[in-house]
């Protein structure tokens, strides 16, 4: 499972296309769109939304197939 580590909060087109699960972030955003995306088992609604550091561990998936961990430190 791919995985990225950040320091403070990411929005969640960053993190998309940090885990190259989209090309772009205007493909980040059209997916957020169409509700293929989501943060720790949530959908995505908003574009302008931002993942705020925890000290877990985040999931978050493009579709069904494509899933990534967000680790924060």
């Amino acid at each position: 499972m791919p995985t990225i580590d950040v320091n403070t909060e990411i929005s969640v087109i960053d993190a998309l296309v940090a885990l190259n699960f989209v090309a772009s972030k205007k493909e980040a955003r059209r997916m957020i769109q169409g509700g293929g995306a989501r943060v720790a088992d949530a959908a995505v609604t908003d574009e302008n939304a931002m993942i705020s550091a925890q000290s877990e561990p985040v999931k978050i998936s493009a579709g069904k197939k494509k899933h990534g961990l967000i680790r924060f430190g």
